[in-house]
């Protein structure tokens, strides 16, 4: 069934909050609540989830299961799969150390392309970060971003990471010498983007 036009309004303003307040302030809750009184509720709500993601990043791997806990729970919730849940609801349990940003995709039911195209940003950049090619480290925005977009801890970002960056995926030269890593900072793979100047000074973070 199609989202209706209420609820896509909500999940734009949710998304956009998202971005622009990765840790939300109480200015920035009462600011955002004010442009949208009608998601005000909503709003405050991914709030407080944020400020769960914050308080799982400074306590370290010690509270990593916990919070984990809180955070797949609160991932399953009506705020957090608003945006980028599909038609077909599947029950997702907590990723894996070993999984990476490939498989996270294919068990949500959603490509490179589509998580582009929802993200506002280039899919080259993904297939970078994806493929265990971009240097960290990554820049916050995209973290940021990709953490509600898959419903993760900023703990099991982390893990994706780095199993991306120990199992990267090789490309084959054009010549017979061995196959490379193209690996680039962020930096590099988002000015190196097909992307509008416009969207690459956002995910830089210089807007």
């Amino acid at each position: 069934m199609s989202k209706s036009p209420t609820n896509n309004e909500r999940d734009r303003a949710l998304y956009q909050f998202h971005v622009a307040c990765p840790r939300p302030t109480a200015d920035d809750i009462i600011e955002w609540t004010e442009r949208y009184p009608q998601f005000a509720e909503d709003i405050r709500l991914h709030a407080a989830i944020s400020r769960d993601w914050d308080a799982a990043d400074s306590r370290g791997d010690e509270a990593d299961d916990t919070i984990s806990d809180v955070m797949m729970a609160r991932a399953r919730s009506r705020v957090l799969n608003a945006l980028f849940k599909s038609e077909a609801k599947t029950e997702v349990s907590e990723p894996e150390a070993t999984v990476g940003f490939h498989e996270m995709l294919a068990a949500r039911g959603t490509t490179i392309p589509k998580a582009a195209k929802e993200l506002e940003i280039g899919r080259d950049v993904l297939a970078d970060l994806f493929n265990g090619w971009m240097i960290p480290p990554v820049g916050p925005r995209l973290v940021s971003a990709l953490g509600f977009f898959l419903g993760i801890s900023k703990q099991e970002f982390d893990r994706a990471y780095r199993y991306a960056i120990q199992h990267p995926t090789l490309q084959h030269a054009k010549s017979v010498a061995p196959p490379v890593i193209p690996r680039r900072s962020y930096e590099d793979v988002i000015a190196g983007s097909n992307m509008s100047a416009e969207r690459k000074k956002f995910w830089l973070g210089e807007d």
